[in-house]
């Protein structure tokens, strides 16, 4: 049988672990079931920003370029030819294809109205973009490939298949004011009957504003021979956009998604910032308990402290008498608030179901979650640190009571 330190069992017995003291274990419990909770609010709030922010990262940036290169717009005549390869050898990068970007004007037998179009190369285009996989009504559908099958293919958002009235398989007239036209009449923008053949949707502001169509097709319309306004750039991470746009040459000129969603995702980490500053004033809440708690203690044992003292108990042993008997507290709410945080964020739109709260969330959609081990680890360790922090002072004064002040009116 191992013996458990002096201080410990001490320790113990004060935190009414051991059943001495009703008022001892009251404050305890109290002590852990506060850290507990703010642990596990921190563990699910943060998991659901986390999944929220990675759910916009994949789904906005998806029709967005990571990054545009090219030299202002000037056409493929003009870059030097071995840009790609140069764009392809750089870290992060996961592929590389010419685009064009353009707005244009789509309608319909119902209505028009003006949409972004994104002219690409489906045989260059990533087999793990999320356009490309399930983003659909029929999961089982490569729609980027579908461009390639007509002649003049269109895929639109599913807001903006709705707004024009169409669905797979109708035509649609899309206008471009960039290829405009000169005759005796005066300016005519080009325009062409392209047929719709197939549907995204991300959940985001692109279903109602973006639109692909084939490389071929918008050269073709805008007479640019064989002319791009640069090459779009996939990254593993967007990001890194900083470290990837440090080794461009200073020849070229350069986009990134920032100058289109920057101000969306600073807000989002702005208020992931602000939420997680917010929960973790609970948690510091929880540990100033801890140290009024022990403080309390440290006034209702004084006489045991200095009976001590008198038996040869040792001043930092008396400390470490009330640091491990707050530190039981920390470690207990800490390691219940991570199992029950873990829980909680892996079952959350469960949760939110049985309450009968789905549909204030998202409209009815599932929340996203993204645990993250390394910030488990990080509310851990903060938990256990406060914790820890909050039990010096009250030792400090236990291991500075005189026995012989005490005693003398005991």
């Amino acid at each position: 049988m191992i013996r458990k330190p002096l201080f410990f069992t001490i320790g113990l017995r004060y935190s009414g672990a051991l059943g001495s003291s009703g008022f001892a274990s009251f404050v305890s419990v109290m002590s852990i079931i506060g850290v507990f909770l703010g642990v596990a609010a921190l563990i699910v709030v943060t998991s659901v920003m986390n999944g929220l922010e990675d759910n916009m990262k994949s789904r906005t940036l998806s029709v967005v370029s990571h990054v545009l290169v090219s030299n202002g717009g000037q056409g493929k005549s003009f870059i030097d030819n071995n840009l790609e390869k140069m764009l392809m050898s750089s870290p992060g990068v996961v592929t590389v294809a010419p685009v064009i970007e353009t707005e244009a004007i789509v309608q319909s037998s119902k209505m028009l109205t003006a949409v972004s179009i994104m002219a690409v190369d489906p045989s260059s285009y990533p087999d793990d973009d999320l356009i490309r996989r399930s983003t659909s009504f029929d999961e089982d559908v490569d729609r980027i490939s579908n461009l390639s099958r007509a002649p003049f293919g269109v895929i639109l958002g599913n807001r903006l298949a709705n707004s024009l009235g169409v669905i797979a398989g109708d035509k649609v007239r899309i206008i471009f004011p960039r290829g405009v036209r000169y005759t005796m009449a005066g300016k005519i923008p080009a325009e062409r009957l392209f047929t719709v053949v197939a549907v995204f949707r991300f959940g985001s502001d692109a279903d109602s504003t973006k639109a692909l169509i084939t490389l071929d097709s918008a050269r073709r319309i805008m007479r640019m021979g064989d002319g791009f306004d640069g090459y779009r750039v996939w990254l593993e991470d967007p990001f890194t956009v900083d470290d990837f746009e440090a080794n461009l040459p200073e020849s070229v000129v350069y986009r990134d998604w920032r100058s289109e969603r920057g101000e969306l995702f600073q807000a989002i980490a702005m208020e992931k910032k602000m939420m997680a500053l917010m929960l973790f004033l609970i948690v510091f809440v929880a540990a100033f308990n801890i140290l009024s708690s022990l403080i309390m203690m440290v006034m209702d044992k004084t006489g045991e402290i200095a009976i001590l003292r008198t038996m040869g108990l040792k001043s930092i042993t008396v400390m470490a008498v009330f640091v491990s008997q707050g530190m039981v507290c920390g470690i207990l709410g800490t390691v219940l608030g991570i199992a029950g945080g873990l829980l909680a964020a892996d079952n959350l739109n469960e949760i939110l179901g049985w309450l009968g709260l789905s549909d204030q969330f998202l409209l009815g959609a599932p929340l996203p979650v993204l645990i993250q081990p390394y910030m488990v680890v990080l509310i851990a360790f903060c938990s256990l640190l406060l914790s820890a922090l909050s039990t010096l002072y009250p030792s400090y004064k236990a291991s500075k009571v005189l026995p012989a002040e005490v005693l003398r009116y005991e």
